[in-house]
């Protein structure tokens, strides 16, 4: 990835073929969104659906982790983080609410197609939809939500409540709920994990619901008035939604947190494509704008040079940690112990990312004046799928929590 002095992520972890993906996304990004972008704005389906279509099918992205004998691409070990992360930095770059969405989706499939986690019959029905289908295969996520909103307290989770209940009715579970927030795309979801609370269990679990079950109800999609415009998003309402016993891919927290890893590196990534793509705007600036009354080009003044020196060390050190976080995940074991250091290093790196995104994005915008908000030149879009994905990460505040007990066992919440 040609980044203009960045340091790629590790040549002996990235093989030729992963190489071969990075350059055909950035042609991606070039010929189908990029260049597209200032006429079609953030239409979904004249821009954004298209793309996906193009990077799902045509690039074959939908069929990365997939078992081969269900026509994927068998990309399942752990070292499969370095593809991942390096292809969601490209992504991220040319559309973050794309990057979101695939990231959300991965994250999801993780925790049934890795190595360590396979479950043949849920791949042979979710991984043959993906490889076989000629159109965008979309996994959302519904988790919980902050706050204890409901009258049940055993849906009380870790200071959030589990939106969904879910009763073992002989060979198949029934789920029930009302006004449920998914995570991502649930417009356009194929298939949904719902971390519900099970009936008579002491840990909530992830149950797969395919998102044409009889039962389930969408709101109408409400506008897009900030970001993410790919991730189209309605309240949903589960009623007697019934699924195959078979389908509860894990129980209890250190599965969920390890599922939830994947989805904080994921977020990481494609907030530093979004940095990457936030730089070139401000580079291209710097070179072609002159400073009135005194001839000087932009990038040479040195207030203005300064300010973009900041820009850069921001993305200098999210690429670092990153890199740093992928390493993480390839040499982890299976302890729980493990897991739970996983867990804790990705929420903080992607906590840092994205509030480190906003800062850079913000100085370039200050430094760019009313042309920084105004769209054509794009830079607004990415400061407003920046601060959605921060929103979604959840409240900085509340996750210090999760380190305070993990590095001081805080007994806080």
């Amino acid at each position: 990835m040609a980044n203009n002095g960045f340091p790629e992520f590790p040549c002996g972890r990235v093989e030729e073929a992963e190489q071969s993906l990075t350059r055909s996304l950035r042609e991606w990004a070039e010929s189908e969104v990029i260049s597209k972008r200032l006429e079609l704005k953030e239409d979904y389906e004249r821009l954004l659906l298209p793309a996906m279509k193009r990077l799902y099918v045509d690039i074959e992205m939908q069929k990365l982790i997939w078992p081969e004998k269900y026509g994927g691409a068998e990309h399942n070990s752990s070292d499969v983080i370095f593809t991942l992360l390096s292809a969601l930095e490209e992504i991220g770059r040319a559309d973050t609410g794309i990057g979101w969405v695939t990231a959300s989706t991965f994250a999801l499939c993780t925790s049934f197609a890795l190595e360590s986690t396979i479950n043949d019959k849920l791949c042979q029905e979710f991984g043959s939809l993906s490889c076989q289908a000629e159109e965008p295969v979309i996994g959302a996520l519904v988790l919980p939500l902050y706050g204890l909103q409901n009258s049940d307290p055993a849906r009380e989770y870790r200071g959030r409540y589990l939106q969904v209940s879910a009763k073992k009715e002989g060979e198949q579970w029934v789920l029930n709920g009302e006004q449920i927030r998914p995570f991502n795309a649930s417009a356009d979801a194929a298939y949904l994990g719902v971390l519900c609370y099970l009936d008579g269990e002491d840990e909530p679990g992830l149950i797969l619901v395919p998102a044409s079950s009889e039962g389930i109800e969408r709101d109408k999609e409400i506008p897009k008035i900030t970001g993410l415009a790919a991730s189209r998003n309605p309240a949903l309402k589960f009623d007697r939604v019934t699924v195959p016993a078979d389908n509860l891919v894990f129980k209890g927290s250190s599965a969920y947190r390890r599922m939830l890893s994947w989805l904080h590196a994921g977020i990481g990534a494609v907030t530093l494509g979004s940095l990457f793509a936030s730089f070139e705007i401000i580079k291209e600036w710097g070179d072609t704008r002159v400073i009135k009354g005194t001839g000087n080009i932009f990038k040479n003044n040195p207030l203005t040079a300064s300010l973009m020196a900041e820009i850069s060390h921001e993305i200098l050190l999210s690429r670092f940690l990153i890199q740093r976080l992928a390493q993480l995940f390839a040499q982890a074991g299976q302890k729980e112990e493990d897991g739970e250091r996983l867990f804790i290093g990705s929420l903080s790196i992607a906590a840092h990312v994205t509030a480190a995104a906003e800062k850079a994005i913000n100085n370039i915008m200050e430094l760019m004046a009313s042309a920084g908000y105004a769209t054509e030149w794009n830079l607004e879009r990415y400061w407003r799928d920046v601060k959605t994905m921060q929103v979604h990460l959840g409240n900085w505040e509340l996750n210090k929590m999760e380190l305070a007990q993990y590095f001081y066992d805080s007994k806080i919440l």
